[in-house]
């Protein structure tokens, strides 16, 4: 992984999780959390986009991962709105 790699990560991740922040009303001291979980969410994707519709099963793996790390930072009422804004299709 190169330096622009790990700058589109962070960049992701910031956006993210500023994303979340809005829309949970998300207190100031979990941002960083939720920004570290989505970094990690986010090197994770970067090494499985290249073939994303190969590696569903992996792709679900790390959806679930972050879904679970959320679960652990957020309120329960946090969490409800972050599932029914994000992962609602």
């Amino acid at each position: 992984m190169d330096a622009q790699d790990k700058l589109e990560i962070n960049a992701a991740a910031s956006e993210k999780a500023k994303e979340i922040q809005k829309t949970v009303k998300l207190h100031k001291d979990l941002l960083e959390d939720v920004y570290q979980a989505y970094k990690s969410f986010e090197t994770s994707y970067q090494q499985i986009s290249s073939e994303a519709q190969n590696n569903q099963e992996q792709l679900n793996k790390i959806n679930t991962v972050l879904d679970t790390r959320l679960k652990e930072i957020l309120s329960e009422e946090q969490f409800d709105k972050y599932i029914t804004v994000f992962r609602t299709e």
